[in-house]
């Protein structure tokens, strides 16, 4: 089906598009494992609370991360939308800092395809805006609960800071040191450290920065830097020198180092193997523009390649890897090519986007076919039931009708990106990805949510429970817990440090029992219906 549509401009196709990517962020469903548990748990604990100084899952102190997002979301919850779910509002929080992201990097491209005297730096902006948008690795992260999006907004804004350098040497220098305290904020020292070091090493391999004004700005950031660096870790000390240690210490620089348990497992060459599809398809890029420019492909954009790299190389060395720590390294690849918009061949735009086309077409027509199989029965609904064993809920029919209207406007926006837009291949690819998960988060969110939400079985267990009794747990992940918490209001006591042992209630995940414990009946044993190997259960002290 095809509407003819007369677009007054090319950018109001782009805007489309990149507004309709948001569109699993505003999907109703529960928080679901493993990031968004744990992080709305945090979220949640200090819409509770005025004191916000320290973060806390279920009535503990959770140092493994500092509190900028979790203060954004609760703000966000507790001021912006107050009449929003706690979890609706934290992704739109996410959602937010996304947008930074996108916005801050659009114009970061588009302030270096000016400078290398691009006929239509505009195009630069709007490419690098949908290549971003459309890069496998945003887009498996960008719509979930997470604190690294703030991350993603701080590289996008140093980006831009270095872009806007020496023409605006106060604001890049305002902008800069905005971006290192951010990313401070947010993850601890690994995103001011690439930011830093990138920002020492530029004037190496640019000459623009070779100049006494960038001194000027490179102070100018680290006076704004200060509060950000200073303020929040010095309360914290003054409150607790035992937490801080455990945030700076053993957080920051333990997990880095490998000094400790905790992160994912350290593997050799682990972001070069994720390289071909984390930066799908800035990865096809980067041989074009290279064979096209040679060392001008790196000059053009030289903070955006210098930042990429160095981040690549530095979480390289890190003794713990994770596809997710990548990501800010994605945000600077996407300007660096970006950025360089006017050399891309339409011979190589045509061809692309002719088999995005062919994937928009056949992700529309799987997707719909598996809705169609799940609720009328047809041959591939057995298949689909087998993954959700018990479900028997009925067509959302709002959700129908939400997907239908969005595959219309992204197939008439993929169809006709060659007749009012230049860069047809990375448009039609975002398109794959718009429709992808649009209609996923549409037609097929209430299977989804049914095979990923804790909610029900949460609720069926407090049943059995008074909620006026102390609750100890053993065994109960840092997912479940911030998830018993936000559906039940019931703060759990871990019994496994030592504490919770005089609590006459127990949750305990697993079929392990603690030891010597005392005399304990068995209230009720469940599991969810998506994963009988997670056994929960719940006991009385006799």
């Amino acid at each position: 089906m095809s509407v003819k549509i007369d677009w007054p401009s090319w950018k109001v196709g782009c805007f489309v598009l990149l507004a309709l990517w948001f569109w699993p962020s505003f999907a109703p469903h529960d928080p679901w494992k493993p990031d968004e548990s744990y992080i709305l748990g945090l979220v949640y604990e200090y819409t509770l609370r005025d004191n916000w100084l320290v973060p806390m899952l279920s009535g503990e102190p959770f140092m493994e991360k500092p509190p900028l997002f979790f203060w954004t979301a609760a703000g966000f919850s507790r001021y912006v939308f107050t009449w929003l779910p706690v979890h609706a509002a934290a992704r739109l929080a996410a959602a937010f800092y996304i947008a930074l992201t996108f916005i801050f990097a659009a114009l970061a491209a588009g302030q270096f395809a000016a400078r290398s005297r691009a006929k239509d730096p505009s195009q630069a902006a709007w490419l690098t805006a949908i290549l971003l948008a459309g890069t496998l690795g945003l887009v498996g992260n960008g719509h979930h609960i997470l604190t690294d999006s703030a991350l993603f907004a701080s590289f996008a804004i140093a980006l831009y800071a270095f872009a806007i350098f020496p023409l605006r040497p106060l604001a890049s220098g305002l902008l800069m040191g905005t971006a290192w305290g951010m990313a401070f904020l947010t993850k601890g020292l690994l995103g001011p450290g690439c930011l830093g070091l990138a920002a020492l090493l530029l004037p190496v391999f640019d000459r623009t920065y070779r100049q006494k004004a960038y001194l000027l700005t490179l102070s100018i950031a680290l006076l704004a830097a200060l509060p950000w660096w200073l303020i929040w870790p010095w309360r914290l000390w003054l409150a607790s020198p035992e937490l801080f240690k455990t945030w700076f210490w053993v957080n920051n620089l333990g997990r880095f180092l490998g000094e400790n348990n905790l992160g994912p497992e350290y593997e050799r060459g682990f972001y070069l193997k994720i390289l071909p599809w984390h930066a799908f398809p800035l990865i096809l890029y980067l041989p074009v523009l290279f064979f096209r420019q040679r060392l001008d492909a790196f000059k053009n954009a030289a903070p955006a390649a210098l930042l990429c790299l160095l981040t690549y190389t530095i979480l390289s060395l890190a003794k713990t890897s994770m596809e997710l720590y990548a990501v800010p390294a994605v945000v600077a690849f996407a300007v660096w090519m970006g950025a360089q918009a006017s050399s891309v061949p339409a011979t190589f735009e045509r061809r692309f986007g002719l088999v995005a086309l062919c994937l928009v077409a056949v992700s529309a027509l799987l997707l719909w076919w598996a809705w169609a199989a799940l609720y009328f029965g047809l041959p591939l609904q057995a298949r689909l039931l087998h993954f959700l064993p018990g479900f028997a809920e009925k067509p959302n029919w709002l959700g129908v009708l939400s997907a239908l209207a969005l595959t219309i406007i992204v197939w008439n926006l993929a169809w006709r990106a060659p007749q009012w837009a230049k860069h047809q291949g990375a448009i039609r690819w975002l398109a794959v990805l718009v429709m992808s998960y649009g209609l996923v988060f549409s037609l097929l969110l209430p299977g989804l949510n049914y095979s990923k939400s804790y909610k029900p079985m949460m609720l069926d267990l407090a049943t059995q429970l008074d909620k006026n009794q102390c609750l100890a747990s053993f065994g109960l992940g840092e997912h479940e817990r911030g998830n018993f918490h936000y559906y039940t209001t019931m703060r759990v006591q871990r019994f496994e440090i030592g504490r919770g042992k005089e609590c006459p209630q127990l949750l305990i995940q697993g079929s392990t029992m603690p030891a010597n414990i005392g005399e304990y009946s068995l209230l009720k044993k469940t599991t969810r219906a998506t994963d009988k190997g997670e056994e929960f259960s719940v006991w009385r002290k006799i």
